[in-house]
């Protein structure tokens, strides 16, 4: 029964969100491209490849025009998986990549700060929210970062074409009266998991106070966002913080893992926010300085190298456990 659950849990993850187009034919493989549960997240569990030359069920495009093709990978567990499009090619007709609208370039290729939260040190300081009410030792947020929100420089660049109501409501903290972001549901899942104050209406502030004047929609925003943070998620950034619970790390240590993670002088571009909790400094923030546009994952270095180097306030500070004290 456990193993049946189990997979049933991991078939559930793989299904397309409700945006996606089914469609039904074959796909043909041209190169040894990596198979993906979670187009977003970059995961591959078992680390499949696809095999040149190789035809494979098709099951659905991820958008039209797609990006990546939805197919069944014989072996594989899960076997439904996501692959490139210039990975191979189809029996049917696909709505060529040309006909896809120009994304607005209002306000990207600028300036960005990526704010990450250690979310044990910040729920010591939000207890009421419901993301904190219920912590447990293998959740998510007990050993990584979680999305605080992607913020277009200036800072006083804010709601960007936004109702009265709706600002109103944004700086009240009537997060919940926001409307609902409209992404799917492979994007609100992963953006669950790393950012837990979507459960207070975080995501939906964050999109009016600051997603509004991104110069994209609210999926190509989110979608963004995720990227970045899978990138730091798999860094020795997240080692260097869960490695250190319950100890104290300095933003020289913190600066060292970013050079080490995203090449030498990445490091000069984050700051620490702290707070104090009784007699400890708690790390509970950190501030990445970005510039350029960002296309994925591999990109965090290329934006970190171009933008300005941060000051910090804070220069020490503690690990916090998940929980509160």
């Amino acid at each position: 029964m456990r193993r049946f659950l189990s997979l049933a849990i991991l078939t559930l993850l793989s299904l397309p969100a409700a945006a996606e187009t089914p469609l039904s034919g074959t796909f043909t493989a041209q190169s040894a491209c990596p198979a993906f549960q979670s187009i977003s997240r970059q995961t591959n569990p078992g680390n499949v490849i696809l095999t040149p030359g190789a035809d494979y069920e098709l099951l659905a495009a991820n958008k039209t025009p797609a990006t990546h093709l939805w197919i069944i990978v014989p072996g594989a567990q899960p076997d439904r998986r996501w692959v490139e499009i210039a990975c191979g090619t189809t029996d049917i007709a696909l709505a060529p990549a040309a006909d896809e609208p120009v994304r607005p370039q209002t306000y990207r290729g600028t300036q960005y700060v990526l704010a990450v939260n250690w979310q044990p040190a910040f729920c010591e300081t939000a207890s009421h929210t419901p993301e904190c009410r219920d912590q447990r030792p293998n959740d998510f947020e007990a050993t990584h970062f979680t999305l605080h929100g992607l913020w277009p420089q200036p800072r006083d660049r804010e709601y960007c074409d936004v109702s009265q109501r709706d600002i109103w409501a944004s700086r009240d903290g009537r997060w919940r009266d926001l409307p609902p972001l409209d992404l799917t549901i492979a994007q609100r899942r992963d953006l669950d998991e790393v950012m837990p104050g979507s459960q207070s209406g975080l995501d939906r502030h964050e999109w009016t106070k600051h997603g509004t004047c991104y110069g994209t929609d609210q999926r190509d925003y989110i979608a963004d966002s995720l990227d970045l943070m899978l990138a730091l998620n798999t860094s020795e950034v997240v080692d260097l913080f869960a490695g250190n619970i319950g100890k104290r790390i300095t933003l020289d240590q913190v600066r060292t893992a970013f050079d080490a993670s995203f090449g030498a002088g990445t490091g000069d571009r984050v700051s620490i926010n702290c707070v104090r909790d009784g007699n400890r400094t708690l790390v509970t923030e950190l501030q990445i300085n970005l510039t350029g546009q960002i296309t994925g994952p591999d990109d965090l270095s290329r934006l970190m190298l171009a933008a300005e180097p941060a000051d910090s306030d804070c220069r020490s500070g503690q690990v916090d456990a998940i929980g509160l004290r």
